[in-house]
């Protein structure tokens, strides 16, 4: 580190980890979740109503 600044010379793995990869992971946790409290019905509800769905996904991106 020179006054502060430092250079990065490589990176290594998937640096898109953390993201949308992990969103969508949680994402179908919750679901299985859900499906495994409530019932199969349930999680087909949300899968199909972009309402719910929307929700759900902005639940776990603020959770994030």
């Amino acid at each position: 580190m020179d006054s502060g600044v430092f250079e990065v010379k490589a990176t290594g793995g998937d640096t898109h980890l953390g993201g949308e990869d992990f969103d969508n992971t949680i994402f179908a946790h919750c679901l299985s979740y859900m499906e495994e409290k409530y019932g199969k019905d349930v999680r087909q509800k949300v899968e199909k109503s972009q309402r719910a769905s929307s929700r759900l996904r902005r639940a776990v991106e603020q959770g994030k």
